[in-house]
């Protein structure tokens, strides 16, 4: 491959971060919170990072650029966001929530999410920026071991949901242990402890989310019914006096036939306020009256159904929020367990790469993890 110095891959990558949203600092790549974590983008800033790569040393880094591109592949998949233009019913619900900021936390822990998922992908592509560069093995731990300090620092810059388990003097012992080794391949596999932690952690924090996601929907379930209630309610009483018609024509029907006094006694028991006034104190009804009464219940009717029409927009619209509410809750879902798969598919194949295994097919074995595990890593593929 063509070299290239450290300067001119820095700058390399820089000018890809710039291009696609995203921000490098000291020589360690960052998502903006508001920027998809796409594969298309990763790949472009993978190849930036080793496009100018020496030969990698046989034994311990030639097979590192599949790992961080199959991190790549993995985690460009997930898919927190939804935008303005697909939220068309519940854009403005949030002006029926009494709270202040109802979303905060949930977009608080998105947020962070995405920060973790941010820094597996930073952590892979270092792993192989690294490896390249024509330094020392231990050289190479103690960048290694800067760069997890970095990322530590980055994940617990804008973190919602702690870790309650976090031990700092663990984590310090163990960057002690990476900086005093001497084979870079052992350093890595000094930080699967991290790394097992760091996927435990963010099960938590997806735990935690989901626990928000249904919090969330209590509110926008209930702000949609505050929205709609009385159009609801009118609704409904709508419904029920078109019934009381409908039964009510239905007995004028069978009456003009039969000529049967009890018809008239149901026809009032269904309250119409000009049956009552047409029956009073009768047994028996005219055809003439038979003729005007089924005329002024058609008129009511008509106007019941004039008032249906305009109330129709409205009831379709609660419908129409509550469906588009179903829908979103059900992408965050599958985006909520598409992240908890990924960051247990990474830590796992971080181990088996660790651990020595040489063969990167080996590495994202979708066999490990059943039917669930196969849907996430075929549609990272792309099938």
């Amino acid at each position: 491959m063509l070299q290239m110095t450290a300067a001119s891959t820095r700058a390399s990558v820089r000018a890809s971060c710039d291009l696609y949203g995203w921000s490098f600092n000291g020589g360690l790549i960052m998502c903006h919170y508001n920027v998809r974590l796409t594969a298309i983008t990763l790949t472009i800033i993978l190849l930036a990072v080793v496009s100018g790569c020496a030969k990698f040393t046989k034994q311990e880094s030639e097979n590192l650029t599949p790992f961080a591109q199959q991190t790549i592949d993995l985690i460009g998949t997930v898919d927190y966001s939804l935008n303005d233009e697909q939220l068309i019913y519940l854009r403005r619900i949030d002006d029926y929530i009494d709270i202040q900021d109802p979303y905060a936390r949930y977009l608080a822990l998105e947020n962070q999410v995405r920060n973790m998922l941010a820094a597996t992908v930073t952590y892979s592509l270092q792993i192989v920026a690294i490896s390249e560069q024509d330094l020392s093995e231990n050289k190479k731990a103690n960048k290694l071991a800067d760069v997890i300090l970095a990322l530590i620092e980055l994940i617990r810059k804008d973190e919602v949901f702690v870790n309650e388990n976090r031990d700092d003097d663990r984590t310090s012992e163990t960057i002690k242990q990476v900086r005093q080794s001497q084979d870079y391949l052992e350093a890595l596999r000094l930080l699967l402890p991290l790394v097992n932690e760091f996927s435990a952690h963010a099960g938590r924090v997806l735990d935690e989310l989901h626990r928000e996601k249904r919090k969330m929907a209590l509110l926008v379930d209930e702000a949609i019914d505050k929205k709609y209630g009385a159009a609801l309610k009118f609704h409904e009483e709508i419904r029920a006096v078109k019934d009381d018609t409908f039964h009510t024509l239905i007995s004028l029907s069978r009456y003009s036939v039969t000529r049967d006094p009890d018809y008239i006694d149901k026809m009032r028991s269904h309250s119409m306020f000009s049956v009552l006034v047409a029956t009073e104190n009768k047994k028996s009804l005219s055809t003439q009256e038979l003729q005007q009464l089924h005329k002024d219940i058609t008129a009511e009717l008509q106007l019941l159904n004039k008032n249906y029409e305009q109330l129709l927009p409205d009831v379709e619209a609660y419908f129409e929020h509550h469906r588009e509410l179903t829908e979103l809750l059900e992408l965050k879902e599958e985006a909520i367990q598409e992240a908890r798969l990924t960051f247990v598919v990474w830590s796992r194949a971080y181990q088996k790469m660790a651990s020595g295994k040489t063969d990167p097919a080996e590495w994202f074995d979708i066999t490990d993890g059943g039917k669930l595990f196969y849907d996430v890593a075929r549609k990272a593929a792309g099938l």
